[in-house]
């Protein structure tokens, strides 16, 4: 086990960088040649990797492709779990005559990154990228230091337009097995819910009526605490909903018999969770039956199908010409 911090950018995978970043207590996978993914999220004390992943490669989009280019949920073709950063958009949509596909161009593109700390207290990497359809600049720095589980992330989005554009930020952060096979606790600063309309009928919640969290509605009109995560094996179903009117800066804590995961914002960007759930239901593509997947998404709005003028300007991030945006997000294992 490190007993210092150490960064490492002498690894590809697929032909694409990766940088590891390590101290006593984390190892952070980063896929910077593709989307700045953080594909490893290891907590060492207990040996647990919390990141999601499918039984499918981590693929590299500049290599590999599908028969059809044009189609608007390639995000769908190339997921294979972990942490993808999401702009500027989630529907596939036409946006001012920009044609964007599902989650945006971001997690599938090269990132430029710089190490900017490398000491036995502290590390820390840059990466940045513009993506090709929209005219912003995202920067993130990742830094770990000697003695603390914590991993924090400083972001900052430019506008580098002369008109103002409205978008959607995300963090698709996915949990997998083994982290969840016994289930778990979430411990939330949210105090409402609401169900997805959209989800099939293989669902486990009643849509369309905000709730308090987090005791909600099931489709068989019985309250369910929706906080429980259940073992793996105890019922098949898909979900998405969004958490919402966070009482103070929106966390959320995930506990199992073993460690707790948690994530700070700032629920002044970030005024969504969502709360999707992947659990063997979904038999055709692109689940195919076979997938378990949880994930608490920092949003900075609701999805919505085909939003329209009047919902991106009371729902979505709006960045006047050439304005600056800054946040960070801190995530801690205990």
């Amino acid at each position: 086990m490190n007993e210092h911090c150490t960064i490492n950018d002498k690894w590809t995978y697929n032909g694409m960088k990766v940088i590891f970043m390590e101290n006593e207590f984390l190892k952070i996978g980063i896929l910077a040649d593709r989307g700045s993914d953080i594909f490893q999220y290891l907590y060492k004390p207990v040996g647990i990797d919390l990141m999601l992943r499918l039984d499918k490669e981590m693929i590299n989009p500049r290599e590999v492709f599908s028969q059809m280019r044009d189609t608007p949920n390639q995000f769908e073709d190339y997921y294979y779990g972990g942490w993808q950063e999401i702009l500027p958009n989630s529907p596939a949509m036409n946006y001012r005559g920009a044609s964007l596909g599902q989650h945006g161009e971001i997690s599938f593109i090269p990132w430029n990154y710089a190490i900017v700390n490398q000491s036995k207290e502290l590390v820390s990497v840059k990466l940045w990228t513009r993506p090709l359809r929209f005219p912003i600049l995202i920067e993130k720095t990742l830094t770990l230091k000697r003695g603390s589980a914590q991993l924090q992330i400083d972001e900052r989005l430019t506008n580098e337009s002369d008109t103002y554009l409205h978008l959607m930020w995300g963090h698709h952060i996915a949990f997998g097995l083994p982290f969840l096979a016994d289930g778990a606790r979430i411990k939330t600063s949210a105090t409402k819910f609401l169900a997805e309309p959209a989800m099939p009928d293989h669902r486990l919640f009643k849509p369309g009526k905000k709730q308090d969290w987090p005791m909600v509605q099931s489709m068989k009109d019985q309250l369910v605490d929706a906080s429980k995560i259940t073992k793996a094996e105890n019922g098949q179903f898909s979900e998405l909903a969004y958490l919402s009117d966070f009482e103070q800066r929106a966390f959320y804590a995930i506990t199992t018999d073993v460690m707790t995961f948690s994530i700070h914002w700032d629920a002044a960007i970030f005024k969504s969770l969502w709360f999707w759930q992947e659990r063997y239901a979904t038999q055709d593509a692109p689940w195919w039956g076979k997938t378990y997947a949880i994930a608490l998404e920092p949003w900075s709005s609701q999805w919505r199908p085909n939003p329209d003028r009047k919902t991106m300007d009371e729902e979505w991030l709006k960045l006047q010409p050439r304005e600056v945006l800054e946040t960070s997000l801190v995530t801690n294992c205990e």
